[in-house]
């Protein structure tokens, strides 16, 4: 069994990964043992400045130092609870300490095993901006609708001055349910959530759409990689090569 390691710009994001992952090991493992998770938090208040202001080199040094501290504590391998972080990750630069399961192969299998074919993506300017989600659903006929400009601009200030700081409102959940029902007029099937914050104001009771979120399935992943139901990845950093991922047992995995 494997040990996971938990890299969490966000505590949110890091606190609910931790929640599936015990979850879904009590579902699949029930009393026998379960996988070692250890979960490294750099604060997102502490680099705010430079996430704000684009800095990718600053933060992948930020997260690179996170991946160092999880391979010192055991860990085979890291999954991040935050896409806006893939980003960083993905930018030119030396090889993380550990292997890491990347959020977009992941997502895009679990779009394909649905069935859908047209999905919208929510996130921050810098998740919205980056085109590996569209890079990985591209080869399974699956497309990516983007948002206007505008949108784009109001969900990221809704993300990073209220969510990552706790602030949850009724006038924001309206702004992103007005968002999800553009994306259903426009075809969409399902919604990519890319930020692990907005569930706290789209339920999948309250969505015009199918929710695909991002931090339940790293943790479904991360679970099959850590029972050696999928391999380790390979994933180092830098670009990643577009393609499935397929967990060795994904039927059964997911008949819960």
């Amino acid at each position: 069994m494997f040990h996971i390691g938990a890299l969490a710009p966000t505590l949110d994001s890091g606190a609910e990964l931790l929640r599936r992952v015990r979850a879904g090991g009590a579902a699949r493992l029930g009393t026998r043992p379960h996988p070692e998770l250890t979960l490294s938090w750099a604060p997102l208040a502490t680099a705010s400045t430079p996430w704000q202001r684009g800095d990718v080199e600053t933060v992948r040094t930020q997260l690179a130092l996170s991946s160092v501290r999880l391979r010192e504590a055991g860990a085979h391998f890291f999954v991040c609870t935050d896409d806006t972080a893939y980003v960083p990750l993905e930018a030119p630069g030396a090889e993380l300490a550990i292997p890491g399961l990347h959020a977009a192969p992941v997502v895009a299998a679990e779009a394909q095993r649905l069935g859908f074919a047209r999905v919208g993506v929510l996130g921050t300017r810098w998740t919205l901006g980056w085109a590996r989600y569209a890079d990985h659903l591209a080869p399974m006929g699956i497309s990516a609708v983007p948002l206007p400009l505008w949108e784009e601009t109001t969900l990221h200030s809704i993300i990073f001055d209220e969510l990552v700081h706790g602030r949850y409102s009724l006038q924001s959940r309206d702004v992103v349910l007005g968002i999800l029902e553009g994306l259903r007029r426009e075809g969409c099937q399902a919604v990519v959530l890319g930020c692990q914050e907005l569930t706290s104001l789209v339920t999948p009771a309250s969505s015009p759409l199918p929710l695909l979120d991002t931090t339940t399935l790293l943790a479904d992943a991360a679970l099959a990689v850590a029972v050696g139901d999928a391999p380790l990845p390979l994933w180092r950093g830098g670009l990643h090569e577009s393609g499935a991922w397929t967990p060795q047992s994904h039927e059964h995995h997911h008949a819960r």
